[in-house]
């Protein structure tokens, strides 16, 4: 059996499990003592042995062990465990598309003109042009992401707010992938739609969690593609200084030199069955994603995620407990 991707959807409750088995097994041996101690008050240690002849110890310590399993098992197929990969077909009629831009300051490098942004911009109304159908929204991102346009099939509104968003469209400084693409999938509506996320950043992930939060969209049957903004040789970032002249950006008195990260967006691509492209000057990157994705050859075809696997839980906690209330505390009887 594949036990890829072990995980639980409610990893407190799987955290509580064993300590509530735990302790409901701790209960019941203090009921046991106290029952004990009961009859040892109650009965002379002669009259004792011969109320508790037929009575076994370890027969009572193996139901309590049966039951404090069986709860704990319980508790851990509500948390939700997953494990294995399936592949099951994914092709819809429609696609929703959530487009995540970066807007950190490094999009202002221009080893792509006009800068990186303005041609991330540029290339995501392009391919709105040529897609021309399903729903479109638009995340923006930089140390934190906000949802700048709903999913809508209002392309008119979505291009105004494409052409609104820029560097100051989130104040939080950094680049953020993780909490961007957290964003990006509570965006989407519950349909069945072929969900798909495309991310157009530098790659430059400085809080480090875009691959873990891609695993998650994974399972939830999302792909995400990267497109990577710039070059890897990079640049300098240009800003307006207190004086309004254009300056480099500066850190610690020397300027800061933004690069591609691709081996970072192609990791977060390959975490949720998805592809890599580099944007290119001309955009020739986003112009092959949008034939690949409209020829169905964007990704294999197919939603991989986590396997439910509660019913191995619950099979087993049934068995146990079937097991315990068959089981009898009386020793056996010699033939």
């Amino acid at each position: 059996m594949d036990f890829a991707d072990f995980h639980f959807e409610t990893t407190w409750l799987a955290i509580v499990a064993p300590f509530a088995g735990a302790a409901l097994f701790a209960g019941l041996r203090w009921t046991e003592l106290r029952r004990r101690r009961g009859l040892a008050a109650f009965a002379a240690e002669r009259l004792l042995a011969r109320l508790t002849a037929g009575y076994s110890a370890t027969r009572r310590l193996t139901k309590d062990v049966a039951l404090a399993l069986s709860a704990a098992l319980l508790l851990a197929a509500l948390a939700g465990p997953r494990w294995g990969r399936e592949t099951t077909e994914a092709k819809t009629a429609a696609e929703d598309v959530v487009f995540v831009l970066d807007v950190s300051k490094s999009m202002l490098v221009a080893d792509m003109r006009p800068n990186r942004l303005a041609r991330a911009k540029a290339s995501i109304g392009n391919f709105i042009r040529r897609k021309g159908t399903g729903s479109v929204g638009l995340v923006a991102f930089s140390g934190s992401g906000f949802l700048q346009c709903p999913l809508t099939r209002d392309y008119d509104a979505f291009f105004r707010t494409l052409e609104e968003t820029d560097t100051t469209s989130i104040q939080v400084p950094g680049t953020d992938v993780g909490r961007a693409l957290a964003e990006a999938e509570l965006a989407f509506a519950p349909n069945r739609n072929r969900k798909l996320v495309i991310i157009l950043t530098d790659g430059e992930d400085l809080e480090a969690g875009g691959v873990d939060t891609a695993k998650k969209l994974a399972r939830q049957g999302l792909v995400v593609h990267t497109v990577g903004v710039g070059t890897p040789a990079g640049g300098t970032i240009t800003v307006i200084n207190d004086v309004g002249a254009a300056d480099t950006l500066k850190s610690g008195g020397e300027e800061v030199l933004s690069r591609l990260d691709e081996d970072t967006l192609a990791k977060v691509a390959e975490a949720t069955n998805g592809r890599y492209v580099r944007l290119g000057q001309a955009g020739e990157g986003m112009e092959a994603l949008r034939l690949a994705i409209q020829a169905g050859t964007d990704a294999t075809g197919s939603a991989r995620r986590g396997v439910p696997r509660e019913e191995w839980f619950l099979a087993l906690a049934l068995l146990l407990l079937v097991a315990e209330s068959l089981f009898s505390t009386r020793r056996p009887t010699a033939p």
